[in-house]
């Protein structure tokens, strides 16, 4: 029942996401490719697919910033929160099953459209590194996982369904704005999750050993925001 619960409430903005997802970076990728011009180099393809997965991760983003938006607090602000907390289940369990649900959509939302994006350039012949996929989705994830972990934590202190989601933009904003350059840059999510510091400009590719040190740091940040956010709402007041 609790998963089926977290499934109805998230269902609507998933679906929509996961729609628009696959479509506008898919269209944008057969459409560059369709414009194949007779002496482009291999260079351009892979450009294509790096230019797409940027598309990619700033809906990603967005739309795990609205899947995470709601929960208890929410609920609270609604009036359904005391149904809720009245079911035979702690509420550690509850803020389980929604990180669960909240997670797997995310994977199905970064997944679903690079796979709809290599298969159109896979069927070029030009663009066809399934690593050079493989890195993207790597890059998005251990970058993206932060970002998902923010947005619950800012749900777990923050009543209001849209005030939430509204810092969190916030947040994202000031990490591509302020943290992209200077002495902080190699904690922001945003440039790791577009590949700045492992983006090759003259082939266009991502190149080196993919960053697993980096990708399990950012892992290790987004547990304990997810565990501060389990502690926020097991001490809150309702």
């Amino acid at each position: 029942m609790l998963w089926y619960k977290a499934w109805l409430e998230t269902r609507s903005r998933f679906l929509v996401s996961l729609f628009a997802m696959v479509a506008l970076p898919s269209y944008f990728v057969w459409h560059e490719y369709a414009l194949d011009q007779p002496g482009w180099r291999s260079v351009w393809y892979y450009h294509t697919l790096h230019a797409g997965h940027g598309l990619v991760a700033a809906m990603w983003l967005l739309a795990v910033t609205l899947l995470m938006m709601g929960g208890l607090l929410r609920e609270k602000v609604v009036g359904t929160a005391a149904f809720t907390l009245s079911l035979p289940m702690s509420r550690g369990r509850l803020m389980g099953v929604r990180v669960a649900t909240g997670l797997a959509e995310a994977i199905a939302l970064a997944v679903a459209p690079w796979v709809a994006m290599f298969l159109i350039a896979a069927g070029t012949g030009k663009a066809n590194s399934v690593y050079q996929a493989w890195y993207h989705l790597v890059l998005l994830a251990g970058g993206g996982i932060v970002i998902f972990a923010v947005a619950l934590l800012v749900s777990s202190l923050i009543e209001g369904e849209y005030t939430a989601p509204a810092v969190t933009i916030a947040i994202l904003f000031l990490d591509i704005v302020a943290l992209d350059d200077g002495p902080l840059q190699t904690i922001s999510p945003w440039r790791f999750i577009v590949g700045t510091d492992y983006f090759n400009r003259g082939t266009q590719m991502l190149t080196g050993p993919i960053p697993w040190g980096h990708f399990f740091a950012n892992l290790g940040v987004a547990i304990l925001l997810t565990v501060i956010s389990i502690r926020a709402i097991q001490r809150h007041e309702f």
